[in-house]
């Protein structure tokens, strides 16, 4: 039996990208397939060239046959899921398809029926996939096989009962990384790619996960891998990074965990492995990870930076207590301060956002998050919107207040579209809660401009700047930058760990004119800041726009 697994394009682009992250998921699917003794080959889009059509149909002509194409992904990512479909269904070969990730899990039974694979795999699918394979292979009885959907003979959509959580996360291989062309993954990464990229100008990122899923139930979180919150043993995360480490000379390891630090003890025995294999290590390494804010102290943080950690995310979210228990995210604005003074006084960069929009809020709960942000910018915090996504709470109440009229739609054209979910708040005083996050994103976040910009390369440029908080002096190589004149990049200062934006002067220019301009020039321009989700890329389209509009030629040099 012949499989390719097919992982789509971060930035839908027909060139070669290597911005984006890692897909762990499809990794493990692939290292148990090989374990079982199939036949494997692996097709990563961002790393082709080309129309998705033309690189897989080459790919199928090439290696002809293939019995099954698996692919997937989340929710955002569905028009292109669906254009790799298309694309294998069109080919002479006409291997039988199955889907699989996130987009899938949450809505198991209308992506069947619109993208019409032979199977889905939902929830979690390592025993699942094995399970069916297994199946077909021997002619089984589909309707025993937990955790997959597929046609019965009439033709109607079956979806079995998911697979029970996988309890013992030792017993299953590594991720399939080589597969995947890790290496050459790796040799092209820039810091500039993803924000916790920029502690090194060749930064070579280790994406690992030693839990699964979530204690924790917030309204805007779906756990494609199920609600039961299951952790690896501290022996079998190290032994993956001792190889690894070696393997692929890696300088910084990223904790994939959606909670890193439900058990301390645990904690505290990672960092002491770790540091242990920084002493083996000939070169430095640094890690991240996500965190809650509750139950941290200074001792924990202490530890842990002392291990060699960089940077922790939080869930903020907010800092109005109304909206943190609409949220059900069961933490106080007092457990914030303190991890925000606790963090930063320990050297430990934060990355965190506030997003607003919960049904719970009002003009008065934005206002409480905001002028907490504009007292401690310096943090770093983040600005943006809460999205309903496909199997949240907040997805189910969006369809049962009508909200979100047809799944499909919404899907497909406006998941990543903001919009009125509150219950107090009309679609008019919603836009104005939009411009005024927005205007005081763009007042109040810190920023600094190049002394110099130096171009070593197509696309890759040296960049001198001080740091708008410790006021050091720093120099950053390696940057992708798409145009010199115009840019936003998100930065973590490396001797005082804070983040701001490094901007050209271009760039600097066009928000201070927007908030000098945008009182006096009504709704056109305000209408430029309502339908964003991240703020500040939507100043960088907005700023396109003007450019057009008064013909300046921006030239890449």
């Amino acid at each position: 039996m012949k499989i390719l697994l097919v992982f789509s394009r971060s930035l839908g682009r027909e060139d070669v990208n290597y911005n984006y992250l890692f897909p762990l998921g499809l990794a493990y699917i692939s290292s148990v397939l090989k374990k079982a003794k199939y036949h494997v080959d692996i097709l990563n889009l961002n790393h082709k060239q080309g129309k998705i059509e033309e690189v897989i149909h080459k790919i199928l002509s090439d290696q002809w046959p293939y019995d099954f194409v698996c692919t997937g992904g989340l929710s955002p990512f569905y028009r292109q899921i669906k254009e790799i479909i298309e694309a294998i269904r069109r080919h002479q070969s006409a291997p039988r398809i199955i889907l699989g990730g996130g987009l899938i899990s949450s809505e198991p039974e209308l992506m069947f029926k619109v993208l019409n694979p032979d199977f889905i795999v939902y929830g979690e699918g390592e025993k699942a996939i094995i399970d069916l394979f297994e199946c077909i292979k021997n002619k089984g009885d589909l309707s025993h096989v937990l955790g997959i959907g597929y046609r019965d003979a009439d033709g109607n959509i079956v979806c079995n009962k998911p697979q029970p959580a996988i309890m013992d996360l030792d017993s299953l291989p590594w991720p399939d990384f080589d597969g995947f062309e890790f290496e050459n993954y790796l040799d092209n990464t820039k810091p500039t790619d993803q924000y916790f990229y920029d502690l090194y100008d060749s930064p070579r990122i280790y994406p690992i996960v030693c839990s699964r899923s979530c204690p924790y139930k917030c309204t805007f979180c779906f756990h494609p891998l199920g609600n039961k919150y299951r952790q690896r043993s501290i022996d079998s995360v190290m032994k993956e990074l001792e190889f690894a480490v070696k393997r692929y000379r890696l300088n910084v390891i990223a904790i994939y965990d959606e909670l890193f630090s439900y058990n301390k003890e645990r904690v505290y025995e990672f960092c002491r492995r770790f540091k242990n294999l920084q002493k083996n290590t000939p070169w430095e390494m640094k890690w991240c990870c996500q965190m809650r804010v509750d139950d941290l102290d200074e001792e924990f943080l202490k530890t842990m930076k002392g291990a060699g950690c960089y940077m922790v995310s939080y869930g903020f979210e907010s800092y109005s207590p109304a909206v943190l228990k609409s949220m059900k995210k069961h933490i106080q604005p007092e457990q914030i301060i303190n991890a925000v003074n606790l963090t930063l006084k320990n050297n430990i960069s934060i990355q965190g956002n506030f997003i607003f929009g919960d049904k719970a809020e009002t003009f008065e709960t934005t206002k409480e998050t905001l002028n907490y942000w504009k007292q401690n910018n310096y943090a770093g915090i983040m600005l943006g919107f809460i999205s309903p996504y496909p199997g949240t709470e907040l997805y189910n109440h969006c369809l049962e207040k009508g909200i979100i009229k047809d799944k499909l739609d919404f899907i497909e054209n406006h998941i990543d579209d903001i919009m009125n979910m509150t219950d107090q708040l009309t679609d008019e005083e919603f836009k104005q809660l939009k411009l005024e996050v927005f205007k005081t994103s763009l007042k109040y976040s810190i920023y600094a401009t190049p002394i110099s910009i130096k171009k070593t390369a197509v696309n890759n440029y040296g960049l001198k700047f001080e740091c708008p908080h410790c006021h050091e002096v720093l120099e950053y190589n390696n940057c992708s930058l798409t145009y010199r004149w115009i840019f936003n990049l998100m930065i973590y200062c490396r001797s005082c760990r804070r983040r701001f934006f490094l901007v050209s002067r271009l760039y600097r220019y066009a928000i201070k004119s927007f908030l000098l301009l945008q009182p006096i020039m009504g709704k056109r321009l305000n209408m430029a800041a309502f339908n964003t989700k991240n703020t500040l890329i939507r100043v960088n389209r907005q700023i396109k726009r003007l450019n057009k509009k008064i013909k300046l030629l921006v030239y890449e040099t």
